[in-house]
């Protein structure tokens, strides 16, 4: 196990031992939110997670406005409860340090293409020469091998070629890209989880592994039953607002100008939706007394229901069918949301982030899980930088000395 001596305490009272993953070294080289997001996902679970960043910082820095402080509102999602290490891996020394941490480690991410890693000596047979128990987890758009190996690609490039963004919207609508990193964030988690299932490999059998994640796999995992329709149907998609395999099942403007939300999953709720809204004379309507046939006139269904809603506020049909215990909701802007009394609770404040709200991942143990707002929050560039060295055997004289010359840097 790595020598943890540079950072005892850095979680305060409870110690390094709190979380599931207490022992487990993580080195995080990845940039912007995939690869950054699983490790902080290992982070909160108790591991300890070295940010190797280059000695400007890692993009997810820089990816603004908006900024809190020195770093990106992005990077501070996706770095709580990580050390931070800046080094120039261009340089011989830079790459002798790197192979020190690798040595330590049980785990290194990082979301480089195959020519970077190759170059620069990252590939996995290099670092597992170098540590053979290494859980090695890869991050690349479109995999390690094949024809795409070394095309680039970001959130927006994958959904827009696995045809998402068809996927939104009506079927008059430009293309539609979902406004969120779903790709990214998607991966970040689905990440998680198969590293944590290789760290349990390691622990049964004392052997290390190579962990591949493709953004491009992320995608179609989330566009399964728009495939699933293609390929059973031979016809592309239908694009609705909301999945048409359930109506009603999307937002609907009240007399006031507001959105409000609801969904109907089964015939039950169908029921008493009907009361609800005075129709229930739909009940015995073969257009619209099953789901299927709701499906396939949906559109006569949702033309009708405008009308229905048309004449009262949308906080009245919130509130009418939160008492017929029927699926809605207001449909809010983000400062609605954040100032909604119902989602007040999700949000964490941490004491050495006043105003930056935090969100903890939505899986929460009950035991060996750390509190968001007991991490240590995102890590200035280089800020451990002198504490790792010294960890790893450096001098102080020789800290300065590989500072002096740019191999390394300090917050």
């Amino acid at each position: 196990m790595s020598d943890t001596s540079a950072t005892d305490g850095l979680r305060g009272a409870g110690g390094p031992e709190k979380g599931v993953l207490s022992g487990i070294t993580v080195l995080d080289l990845s940039r912007l939110i995939a690869g950054p997001y699983s490790a902080m996902v290992l982070a909160d679970l108790g591991a300890r997670v070295i940010k190797v960043e280059a000695i400007t910082g890692e993009d997810g820095r820089h990816f603004g406005p908006p900024f809190y402080d020195e770093s990106s509102v992005t990077f501070m999602a996706c770095n709580r409860g990580k050390e931070s290490i800046a080094l120039d891996l261009r340089t011989v020394e830079g790459k002798a340090i790197l192979a020190r941490l690798i040595a330590q480690a049980q785990v290194l991410v990082h979301n480089f293409r195959p020519d970077f890693t190759g170059r620069y000596g990252l590939a996995y047979d290099n670092v597992k020469a170098i540590n053979p128990e290494i859980i090695y987890y890869a991050i690349t758009a479109f995999g390690e091998s094949g024809p795409a190996r070394l095309k680039p690609a970001v959130d927006s490039v994958i959904q827009g070629l696995a045809g998402g963004f068809f996927a939104s919207g009506e079927e008059t609508d430009p293309p539609i890209r979902v406004g969120l990193p779903i790709v990214d964030v998607a991966s970040g988690m689905c990440g998680a989880v198969g590293v944590l299932a290789a760290i349990m490999h390691w622990q049964k059998t004392g052997q290390g592994q190579r962990v591949e994640l493709a953004l491009i796999d992320t995608m179609f995992n989330l566009m399964t039953s728009k495939i699933g329709e293609f390929a059973i149907t031979g016809r592309a998609p239908a694009r609705e607002v909301n999945l048409p395999i359930a109506v009603p099942s999307r937002h609907f403007q009240g007399s006031d100008g507001n959105y409000f939300s609801v969904s109907i999953v089964n015939e039950s709720a169908f029921k008493r939706f009907c009361q609800v809204i005075g129709r229930p004379a739909w009940l015995d309507d073969p257009r619209y007394a099953k789901n299927a046939a709701r499906v396939e006139n949906r559109r006569a269904l949702l033309s009708e229901l405008e009308a229905v809603f048309a004449a009262q506020p949308a906080a009245h049909w919130v509130s009418r069918f939160d008492a017929a215990d029927i699926p809605c909701g207001p449909v809010n802007t983000v400062p609605q949301a954040m100032a909604d009394p119902l989602l007040a609770g999700r949000f964490s404040a941490h004491p050495d982030m006043p105003g930056l709200p935090v969100i903890g991942f939505p899986a929460q143990l009950a035991s060996g899980m750390w509190r968001v707002d007991e991490m240590p929050p995102p890590p200035r560039l280089g800020e451990h930088t002198k504490g790792i060295l010294s960890a790893l055997g450096y001098t102080p004289a020789e800290v300065a000395a590989l500072v002096a010359e740019g191999v390394a840097g300090v917050a």
